[in-house]
Formats: structure tokens, sequence, C-alpha cells
């Protein structure tokens, strides 16, 4: 996530954070057999190689020690509320993430967030997550939605518990491929399509969409994950803030610009993600954050079509009208976009069925 301070219609970065919860997750996974869930209560951990019980008082938490028997690196956990972090999963400049379960229900694995503690963006960082906790109950259950189990603050530590999601992250998933296929990039689009629809239903814009935000499972279900920049669609009316926040590569221009954003700025993320699927790099790009925040808004335009050039019509006249710098000239609401990306799908199974 970066935080841009708005002057007029122009952009100067100010300063960068990790998109909370860019985690992988299953739902319903189960605690692997080899995690002794009593033994964290009875303030031990035991080597998974030689079977030692290594008191968890004697080593800080949240960080490698060595068994004192063999000296195998084990990690140590740490009790946060009813929670227990075992496993750290990754994040980045606002906090890090763990594996965790419940005490009160083991069984299931989860994924806690918990916020660094010394941060220059500590206060927006706090703002997000609270955010995050409150509309991930809010949203209820949904299958492109990871739900929020918990939140709060304990000893000083900010914390959202969420459902643990098993799969691959979309940007790691084009990284690894170099670019997705049409039908497999239409999939994930039309559900992450209907889980943004399913958020504006409730009174809501989600507002960050981006590859990092997006799991695909096993089966091949898109998560949405990260509600911290999500925002009420009336106050999404006006800009609130003096710093614009986002990713650079995929937020809308009216953001940059200040102005109302409603299902039309949703529509412009989602085609920078498909864009950035389609073809393995993003729809702009620059080394400096502040001069790629104004390509968005620049009047000297490349046009899509000539950018995509090896695509069919059909699917480039769709992105372009996605992806016009002025809203009005995008597809204003989620089903008419819904009704034209199902249409490409049909054509491309008609086409590969002759």
């Amino acid at each position: 996530m970066l935080f841009f301070k708005r002057k007029k219609k122009d952009v100067v970065a100010a300063s960068e954070a990790a998109s909370p919860m860019s985690v992988p997750t299953e739902k319903a996974c189960v605690a692997p057999e080899s995690l002794a869930v009593n033994d964290f209560e009875a303030g031990c951990l035991t080597c998974p190689k030689c079977q030692t019980r290594v008191p968890l008082a004697d080593f800080p938490p949240l960080r490698l020690a060595p068994c004192p028997n063999c000296k195998t690196m084990n990690f140590m956990p740490v009790k946060i509320n009813r929670f227990w972090l075992f496993r750290p999963l990754g994040g980045g400049g606002m906090g890090s993430v763990y594996m965790a379960y419940d005490f009160e229900e083991p069984e299931k694995l989860l994924a806690a967030k918990v916020l660094f503690r010394t941060d220059d963006n500590r206060d927006v960082a706090i703002k997000a997550l609270v955010n995050e906790s409150r509309i991930g109950e809010l949203l209820g259950d949904h299958p492109g939605l990871v739900k929020c189990v918990a939140s709060g603050c304990e000893d000083n530590e900010y914390y959202s518990v969420m459902e643990y999601v098993e799969g691959k992250r979309l940007d790691k998933l084009i990284r690894w491929k170099g670019k997705l296929s049409e039908r497999h990039v239409l999939k994930i689009a039309t559900q992450v399509l209907a889980a943004n629809a399913h958020i504006y239903e409730k009174g809501y814009l989600y507002r960050d969409l981006k590859p990092e935000n997006i799991i695909v499972t096993a089966k091949g279900q898109a998560v949405l994950l990260d509600y911290g920049l999500c925002m009420l669609r009336e106050d999404a009316v006006k800009a609130l803030d003096e710093f614009v926040t986002g990713s650079p590569y995929f937020m809308p221009p009216e953001r940059l610009w200040g102005l109302s954003e409603a299902a039309y700025s949703e529509i412009y993320s989602l085609g920078m993600v498909m864009y950035h699927a389609l073809t393995g790099s993003t729809y702009f790009d620059s080394e400096e954050v502040d001069a790629l925040a104004r390509r968005h808004i620049s009047r000297v335009r490349l046009t899509t079509a000539s950018k995509m050039r090896e695509f069919r019509p059909e699917l480039v006249e769709v992105l372009s009208k996605m992806v016009k710098q002025d809203h009005q000239e995008r597809y204003q609401t989620f089903e008419e976009l819904r009704v034209a990306l199902l249409l490409l799908q049909h054509d491309l199974t008609k086409t590969r069925s002759t």
C-alpha cells in the first residue's frame, strides 16, 4: 500500500507500507498433526527432530531459537488473546503475518496480522487494521471474500485474525507463469467482480484491487483479502483525507484527482489487474512512485489497443472501456461489466469448440 499527499490535481509520494493480510489462506483447514496444541498451553514446544520439550520462557517469542538438545532451529510461538501464533507467513512495512490457531477451536488454521510497534505510519496502519476487521465482520460469508474472525489490542499489540485461505497470490502466480491465459483471467475477473459487487451491495467500496490482494485456491476460486481501504459508498463521493492511499499501479484516476469514486472506479482497477495478468506487465511502469501515479492522469496516453495487438479485438474492446481515463466512458455498473465478461467467455468457448 502506498500513501500519497494530494495537492490540487497532482500527487507527491509520502511513504510506503505493505498491504495488510497479503497472505495465502484455505478455509476450514485442519491444524497439522505435528503440532501438539496442548504443549503451548503447558509452556513448551516439542522439537520435531528430537522430541525434546523446549521451555518457551527461555527464548524470545516469534523468533527462531535452537533446541537445547539437537540445536535444530525452532520458531517460538506466542499467545495473543486466545490465539497462538506459531509460524511466520510473511509481512512488510505495516506488520507481520503468522499462521495461528484459536485455542478454543484448534482444528482450524487462521492467519493473524500483528502491527509493528514502531512505525512512522502506525496511526494510519492502526486505522486501516481496525477498518479491515470491522468490515470483514460486516460483509458476511461469500466464497470470494476472506472472513475476519477477531481483532483487538493486547499488551500494545494490535492484531487482526482472519481465515487462513490456502492458495497462490495472483501476483506470484503471474510472476511464476509470466502471464495467464485469457480463459484463466476471465474466470478470475468474473469471480473478483462478484466479490466486489457483494461488497458494493453491503454499502461499501473495496478500493484496493491489486494482484497482491487476490488469492487463487487450488479449486480455482479467487478470494479477496484486505479490507483496510474499504469505505462507505456515501463517503467515497469526495476525498476526505489529505493522503491518497492505494497501489499506484492499479488505483483509479479520480482518487488522484480527489473526485468521487463509485463502481466505475473498481472497474478501472480490475481492468488494470486483468491487463497485468494477461500480459505479465503492469499497464503503466515507472521507477518513481509519483511519476507512476501521474501516468494514470496524464493527457498523453497510449491506447489499450496499441498495447494489446496480439489479443482478440473483443477482449481489447472490453478492457479498453474498463480503463478509460474519463470514468463516464467506462462501464458504470458491475452488472454491465459482468454481462460483457460472460459474453467474452461464451465467445471464447464457442471459438475453441469449432
